[in-house]
């Protein structure tokens, strides 16, 4: 989708056709964006799903349009949309604005045992003031998923030990983020085990496209004991700590 994707402007009726950009994942009979919910959510996994990897390349080419007097965009997805600076401010705004005081946690649960830990993470994040939004993998939809990494600080991932790596589930979804290159400060990862194995070590081989400092994961074999959930406050203090430094809270 990029960069062969070609926008043109026609000046006689300040229509930006745009192809691929500044377009949504919405079906409907309404020729014309009209505001109505779920448009801006539509917007956004469009972004998230396709554009996302390209963050870099969007923000040098929204401001070639800058000399333009567009009244009018015309994607090849999604209504038009008659408010042309709505949409390229929410561009500007996911591709290169603020992240938020947030933590995507996509996880999964064999036994219980992630759970718990999933569980003490995110009581203990918002007691310290941070948002979570977490995901169970078995149920989520990925398109969601995909939308909360446009703009979370942190991504935490939930993983227990499937015959020496992670859990295929959240091996998949390491996979994803790696794809989408969102533009998240920190990563870590939450992981139980039974006999062994490198489970952490797998998804951190799985993510190297992310440009985020890895924090200390938490490791605990079966279900987490005191020293265990001791590890996840230090976690929470951590990713609380890590986001006032950038001036999210």
């Amino acid at each position: 989708h990029w960069p062969e994707t070609m926008l043109t402007y026609l000046p006689e009726d300040r229509i930006l056709f745009t192809c691929d950009f500044l377009g949504s994942h919405l079906a409907t009979s309404e020729l014309y964006s009209t505001g109505r919910p779920g448009e801006r959510e539509a917007a956004k996994r469009y972004f998230a799903e396709i554009m996302m990897p390209f963050s870099n390349l969007i923000v040098k080419n929204l401001d070639k349009l800058d000399g333009l007097q567009i009244e009018m965009v015309a994607p090849s997805h999604g209504p038009v949309v008659s408010n042309p600076s709505y949409i390229i401010d929410c561009y500007r705004e996911w591709s290169a604005g603020p992240m938020r005081n947030k933590v995507c946690l996509p996880f999964v649960s064999m036994h219980g045992s992630t759970r718990v830990m999933v569980d003490a993470l995110v009581a203990a994040l918002v007691s310290r003031g941070v948002a979570v939004e977490r995901f169970e993998l078995t149920a989520s939809d990925l398109g969601h998923i995909a939308m909360s990494l446009v703009d979370a600080a942190t991504v935490v991932i939930g993983a227990p030990t499937v015959l020496g790596g992670a859990h295929p589930a959240a091996a998949h979804i390491a996979l994803l983020a790696n794809a989408l290159r969102p533009r998240t400060k920190f990563v870590s990862v939450l992981c139980s085990y039974s006999w062994g194995g490198r489970a952490v070590e797998q998804i951190s081989g799985l993510i190297g496209n992310l440009r985020a400092e890895a924090l200390e994961p938490v490791v605990c074999k079966g279900l987490p004991r005191s020293q265990d959930l001791q590890a996840i406050e230090r976690l929470a203090d951590q990713i609380a700590q890590k986001h006032r430094e950038l001036g999210l809270m």
